[in-house]
């Protein structure tokens, strides 16, 4: 479990969107307001051909834990009705799953 300080961040925000939640404070909704956008453009550049050189440690966060970040970010911003940034929390789900597919390693056909 050495890979839970390498997503420190990540846990972080979705910490940010919990009490965004709960309370509607608003230095969470401009936390949320300047991160998704900045995520969302990270990602992006996860796809580009740029961001190919990168490789995943083994000790890096292993791709569920995202997937779960990203879901429970997705629903909690749909229930606080911030439907800007639930929408982003989504493109960031669907952009991290298409990059996570592209760097699986083939399995070659003998």
């Amino acid at each position: 479990m050495t890979w839970i300080k390498n997503a420190i961040i990540d846990v972080a925000i979705t910490a940010v969107i919990v009490a965004y939640a709960i309370t509607m404070a608003t230095w969470s909704w401009w936390i949320i307001a300047i991160y998704t956008p900045l995520m969302l453009l990270l990602k992006v550049f996860a796809l580009s051909g740029a961001a190919s050189s990168v490789q995943r440690k083994a000790d890096d966060v292993p791709s569920w834990f995202y997937h779960v970040l990203y879901a429970v970010n997705v629903v909690l911003l749909l229930y606080a009705s911030f439907l800007y940034a639930a929408i982003g929390w989504a493109a960031i789900w669907i952009l991290s799953a298409i990059v996570e597919s592209k760097n699986k390693p083939k399995m070659k056909k003998t």
